[in-house]
């Protein structure tokens, strides 16, 4: 089994003084490749895909309404208000595009790349995007920090290819510490979709409002939630969601960071190494059942985010020497 790293340098948010604005780390995507260069060596070229072009306007235009997407090239106030950041009200519409805009599509770029490549490569490939997971952007508006909704716009463009069939079951693990409420309200709806979502409710969103009876893995944990019972719910629910459902012919694990203890937007209490151990049962689990899986990075507005970010993508980049280890025995 291949794993494939998707990546491009193009993926930070670049704009002078972005880190004074928002908690977000704009350069966590290069920061977090640093390391896997490190850590991965000379194999890294063996599963490195680079979108050289962001998406376009046809790929976005399956999940976005033109109206929007020409307002977020012709007034910064409506990517100052998905992104939650006033100050860019201000700013030039040619700087905001280039260095926020751009990089939000060629990381959407890079989920359409991955989800290709795992549909396309032998059963059960990994493809992680190290980026992407935008799961709060609408079809009409962004919000939430999010502008493009590159997963919906990445299943439709593999249902658009017919690496996808409109009936192939899609599982989506979101287990970023916000609710994603875009994911939920487009893809949740489709019958195709099954969305297992664990997220902290005393944050933005808020609360599921939906019958806890009609959508049981739709899961609200306390802020401040810390490693024992976080992990206890996604190691209870996660094969228990899978099990309930046709064997699934793509899963999107949405890998957010922001569940850390200390990150100011996610207010979770989950350590690094409760991180860490997430991310592992999760990706030992789709890989033991042979699922092609998409993995995107989503939020995490901690200084460590990228670091941890850099550990997931290193043990996907192990899996095809781990893989290869237990074909030989």
């Amino acid at each position: 089994m291949k794993p494939f790293l998707v990546y491009a340098p193009g993926y930070d948010l670049s704009l002078p003084g972005f880190d004074q604005l928002h908690p977000f780390d704009g350069r966590k995507f290069s920061g977090a490749w640093k390391i896997v260069e490190q850590r991965v060596g000379a194999a890294l070229q063996q599963c490195w895909v680079s979108p050289d072009q962001p998406a376009s306007d046809d790929e976005l235009l399956r999940v976005h309404e033109a109206a929007y997407l020409q307002s977020l090239l012709s007034s910064t106030a409506v990517v100052a208000e998905a992104l939650e950041i006033r100050a860019l009200k201000l700013l030039p519409r040619g700087l905001v595009e280039r260095r926020l805009l751009r990089p939000m599509k060629l990381a959407v770029a890079g989920t359409i790349a991955a989800t290709r490549l795992a549909l396309q490569a032998d059963a059960g490939a990994v493809a992680m995007n190290v980026g992407g997971g935008f799961h709060h952007a609408f079809p009409d508006h962004g919000e939430g920090f999010c502008v493009y909704a590159d997963v919906a716009a990445a299943v439709a463009a593999a249902r658009a290819t017919g690496d996808l069939r409109q009936d192939d079951v899609i599982a989506i693990v979101d287990l970023d510490a916000h609710r994603g409420n875009r994911v939920w309200e487009i893809l949740g709806k489709d019958p195709a979709v099954r969305v297992l979502d664990v997220y902290n409710f005393q944050t933005y969103p808020g609360l599921f409002d939906g019958d806890v009876a009609d959508f049981p893995f739709i899961i609200p944990v306390k802020a401040g939630t810390a490693d024992g019972p976080y992990l206890d719910i996604v190691r209870g629910e996660l094969p228990r969601f899978l099990d309930g459902m046709p064997t699934p012919r793509l899963a999107i694990y949405n890998a957010g960071t922001d569940i850390l203890a200390g990150d100011p937007v996610g207010r979770l209490a989950v350590s690094a190494e409760g991180v860490m151990a997430r991310d592992r049962f999760v990706l030992e689990t789709l890989v033991q059942r042979r699922i092609p899986t998409v993995i995107v990075t989503s939020g995490g507005y901690t200084r460590r985010s990228h670091q941890l970010i850099a550990e997931l993508a290193v043990a996907v980049a192990n899996l095809a020497r781990n893989d290869g280890a237990t074909r030989e025995r």
